[in-house]
């Protein structure tokens, strides 16, 4: 990723406060009011501005901020909630209305929870935001494994294989929507990686270490659920050209000689959090590691190259475990004192959040899904106007673009752009040539912009 413009900013002076002070949590049914929408394009500029932050070695403001205001546990809440809305509220909305004229609606309230995810991730690299959000830890773990599991279900479904341009031209917009909809949840998944890997590092800190333990090994078996993804290697794919792409800040492009050299951040996040959890004293307490799971771990050695170890020297330690644990006794690894552990006994936290936002849409997810659809009629109102233009400047504002990947990207190629569409202007290309190409796709929501935002 290239350095940061350490001036670029996505706040204005003051808005750093004011935005994180106004953080509460939002309720299902208000999901796509005005009020909202506001709401949305305040999380947006915020994650904006944490990753240009973190990115360019500046003070983190953004992250020092939503901790002393005590906010971090607020937006474990709202990624929940548009999960909640994602899974009863959104195929609701589709079975009222199966090919919506507008979808741009739709995607915006998918989109919100990978902005509360994407800042959850940044935040949390740190101990202190771990700490601030001790009371929710257990929701948020119960959250992320979810997601890394949907992501398995992802790959088994063929995700990997992109869609060809002929497949793209022929989307119908509820296609379009669906296929984005995966990619949002694919982004929100491998965002949720690194957030189980600082779960793991700091339960300690937060003071939910026996719990946390408990959670990550019994209940989840995250171990095994790392191991699968490893072996997977989620952030690799090669297009309908045979060409090898790679998954970075959210869309896939081809890697540079450079990056090829290194270990892609995914995995390293995958093979660090598994030598958190193999070589965490509690694992004897806690894991016992029987033949089927010795087989899927014994099997990533032959992943782990002198290359790997240079790069992230830490490993060599999770390297020797794997040595041991294929050619020695390993039923040590699950006793104590020579007599096996059954575990241990405690009261265990439950996750909670999710239930009560189950609760509050209970038998009501029709009725709320009939109130929701009328907010996602981009009818042409001054008022839809007004939201659209907001929107797009979120989305495409210069700090937007100086967090992708280092610039705006071709829509069809995914090279360094330099041209944006004239007539909407949310879309860039790296000449005619693909202009052209992508109109059969492009056109429809073009056409929808061109008539709300001149």
């Amino acid at each position: 990723m290239v350095e940061k413009d350490p001036q670029l900013s996505a706040l204005e002076i003051g808005e750093l406060d004011m935005f994180v002070e106004s953080i509460v949590a939002w309720r299902v049914e208000c999901v796509g009011n005005q009020a909202w929408v506001d709401w949305h394009i305040r999380l947006q500029k915020l994650n904006q501005q944490a990753v240009l932050e973190a990115s360019s070695m500046q003070e983190e403001l953004t992250k020092e901020t939503l901790i002393s205001c005590g906010k971090l546990p607020v937006l474990v809440h709202e990624a929940i909630c548009i999960q909640v809305w994602r899974l009863k509220i959104y195929p609701q909305i589709l079975k009222l209305e199966p090919a919506p004229a507008h979808t741009f609606g739709i995607y915006m309230v998918l989109y919100h929870e990978a902005a509360a995810v994407g800042l959850l991730e940044t935040v949390l690299f740190h101990e202190d935001g771990a700490q601030c959000i001790s009371e929710v830890m257990i929701d948020l773990l119960d959250y992320a494994v979810e997601q890394m599991t949907a992501l398995l279900a992802l790959l088994n479904n063929g995700y990997l294989k992109p869609p060809t341009a002929k497949e793209l031209e022929c989307e119908t917009a509820i296609e379009e929507l669906e296929r984005q909809k995966r990619d949002l949840q694919f982004d929100i998944s491998m965002r949720c990686i690194s957030i189980v890997r600082y779960i793991a590092e700091h339960m300690e800190m937060a003071g939910v270490g026996a719990s946390m333990a408990t959670n990550l090994y019994k209940t989840h078996d995250v171990p095994a659920l790392l191991a699968h993804l490893i072996q997977l290697q989620p952030w690799r794919r090669t297009d309908d050209k045979g060409e090898l792409q790679t998954f970075n800040f959210g869309r896939w492009s081809k890697p540079t000689t450079e990056e090829l050299s290194q270990m892609h951040r995914s995995e390293a996040q995958l093979w660090l959090c598994l030598r958190q959890l193999l070589l965490e004293p509690r694992l004897p307490h806690h894991y016992s590691i029987d033949d089927a799971r010795r087989s899927i771990f014994c099997r990533l050695q032959a992943r782990m190259t002198e290359d790997m170890l240079d790069q992230i020297p830490p490993l060599v330690d999770l390297k020797t475990f794997l040595c041991r644990l294929s050619v020695g006794d390993y039923s040590g690894l699950n006793r104590t004192n020579g007599v096996k552990n059954p575990g241990c006994t405690l009261i265990e936290l439950v996750p909670q959040i999710k239930e009560d936002y189950l609760k509050q849409v209970h038998k009501r997810t029709k009725t709320i899904a009939k109130a929701q659809m009328h907010l996602f009629h981009l009818d042409g109102s001054d008022e839809s106007r007004s939201m659209a233009k907001k929107l797009l400047e979120s989305y495409t504002s210069d700090a937007a673009l100086a967090l992708d990947s280092g610039g705006a990207k071709c829509a069809k190629c995914g090279d360094k752009a330099s041209k944006k569409c004239s007539r909407c202007k949310s879309e860039w290309y790296c000449g005619r040539e693909c202009q052209v190409q992508q109109w059969p796709k492009h056109k429809e929501i073009c056409d929808q912009f061109a008539k709300l935002c001149v």
